[in-house]
């Protein structure tokens, strides 16, 4: 068995266990829940730093208000990521891997949706701080909560409930378009 390959040793000889399926290993999936967990932590302090930076009196109120709410968006889409990978962890030490369709589905929803909410996060982070002004106590808060949210995406995010593998990076995700790029050739 490789190291971190997420199987555990009984699948390696291609014994299939539970309902069909390689369970990984615990360790390995434990790694996964902390790093959500992790990503979840880190985009509660964004939107704390984000929320404290609202004010209704400043330039910007619309951008802070909707970097907010993109960024408790992504509390979620993290939320449900590390939940995910809490309970399918529960059901894989038991030995069964059920549920597992339906919660590597949402997992994988909150995945593509962290994308464009760290986006639409940055974007009004960045916008709300240029109408505040950047040397202000709410450029500053949303300054902090620019690079938490990246990282909360970066970390937990990405982490979508999987048996195996990398996690969803955009690296990732162009080397396996490039791998069935070289393959149909």
């Amino acid at each position: 068995m490789k190291q971190g390959d997420g199987r555990n040793a009984g699948a390696e000889d291609g014994s299939q266990t539970g309902e069909g399926q390689n369970l990984p290993d615990p360790k390995w999936a434990s790694a996964q829940l902390r790093l959500a967990a992790i990503g979840a932590a880190l985009s509660l302090l964004a939107l704390i730093a984000a929320a404290v930076g609202v004010q209704p009196d400043l330039d910007g109120f619309g951008f802070r208000l909707m970097a907010v709410i993109a960024i408790a968006v992504l509390l979620v889409c993290c939320g449900v990521n590390a939940w995910s990978w809490q309970t399918q962890l529960g059901s894989w030490r038991t030995g069964s891997d059920g549920g597992y369709r339906r919660r590597s589905r949402i997992s994988l929803a909150a995945h593509v949706i962290s994308y464009a909410a760290v986006l639409v996060g940055m974007y009004g982070t960045l916008e709300g701080s240029a109408l505040a002004g950047w040397s202000s106590q709410v450029g500053t808060l949303h300054g902090i909560a620019f690079i938490l949210i990246i990282f909360g995406q970066i970390i937990g995010g990405t982490q979508y409930l999987r048996r195996a593998g990398s996690p969803g990076t955009i690296p990732t995700y162009l080397r396996r378009l490039n791998s069935r790029v070289q393959s149909l050739r």
